[in-house]
């Protein structure tokens, strides 16, 4: 019996855990590659009808060409989204001004102008410890605003 009883709790926890994860979805409404940046629209819902909408933004590490890895920059609000545009937008003011230079952080990203780069075209989008960076340029930068102002959020 003594044997048995550390079993069951395992199985009945087994049980309990695969029915709550079985109550939540997750939706892929719309994707979109832009450059080395992946936009996802999601929709999760609950066994009991409440949707939640997301927009992730995943970038990858070009520092490091043979270790990929990445992070998500996650967007759960309107408001989110309007400042993670307005930061873009920022971005694009002083993206080709070699004086210039700008650098934003939150707690969700850290967004900066590069200067690694001869040409100096290019905006940076990071993890907030700047451990993982994706730079990207002008077009990809409006290719993304594009996108984001096209996704009518809390639909789908």
């Amino acid at each position: 019996m003594r044997k048995l009883l550390p079993l069951a709790l395992l199985l009945l926890s087994f049980f309990c855990l695969n029915n709550t994860n079985a109550q939540f979805k997750t939706i892929v409404i719309a994707t979109e590659d832009i450059g080395t940046l992946k936009g996802i629209y999601l929709k999760n819902e609950t066994a009991n009808q409440n949707s939640a909408y997301g927009i992730q933004v995943v970038y990858k590490n070009q520092q490091f060409v043979y270790k990929q890895e990445q992070d998500t920059i996650h967007l759960k609000s309107k408001e989110l989204i309007a400042q993670f545009i307005t930061d873009l937008k920022t971005g694009l003011l002083v993206i080709g001004d070699e004086e210039k230079g700008f650098s934003i952080t939150n707690p969700n990203y850290t967004i900066f102008k590069n200067k690694g780069y001869s040409d100096n075209n290019f905006i940076v989008i990071a993890n907030k410890d700047l451990t993982i960076k994706a730079p990207i340029n002008k077009f990809f930068t409006n290719q993304l605003i594009t996108w984001l102002n096209s996704i009518d959020f809390g639909k789908g």
